[in-house]
């Protein structure tokens, strides 16, 4: 489904946002939650569920977006604690966070995922790197972000 259906996702992620956002990030985000969600084999109508997926994950996007504060004008207004540094406090315990889940990962599933996002290896050259097949890399990519997803979510 992955190799039918990713493609097509890309190509529309691609048109809608224009590079706004990475739409193999949004892909690989769709498949994380198709993986977590129901067992395949119970499911009726894979691709229907796919795009009731997608449909989520965009609106989901939309609502993050809608709460996310606006632009205030801070004329005359002295904060407590320096924008750059504040956001800095939080980027770091941020990175730490993500390393701490990166670390909780299954041995091979991590290899795989940091071979992936951080070397940006393609799949392809990862399975034959390893000797495994693109599904198993695949496999391993969508539990990691599941898995990282999930610990970030807890922290």
């Amino acid at each position: 489904m992955y190799r039918s259906e990713a493609p097509r996702l890309v190509r529309y992620f691609q048109m809608r946002f224009r590079g706004r956002e990475d739409p193999d990030d949004l892909v690989q985000e769709i498949f994380a939650r198709l993986v977590a969600g129901r067992p395949f084999e119970e499911l009726r109508d894979p691709t229907g569920y796919l795009k009731r997926i997608m449909r989520n994950l965009l609106i989901d996007r939309n609502h993050k977006q809608q709460r996310a504060p606006g632009f205030v004008p801070m004329e005359g207004i002295e904060p407590a604690v320096p924008p750059d540094q504040a956001y800095e406090i939080e980027m770091t315990q941020a990175r730490e966070q993500y390393r701490a889940a990166v670390e909780t990962l299954p041995p091979r599933t991590k290899e795989v995922f940091l071979m992936h996002r951080v070397e940006e290896h393609s799949v392809k050259t990862i399975a034959e790197h390893l000797g495994i097949s693109t599904r198993t890399v695949e496999w391993h990519i969508a539990q990691a972000v599941l898995r990282i997803s999930k610990a970030l979510d807890r922290g």
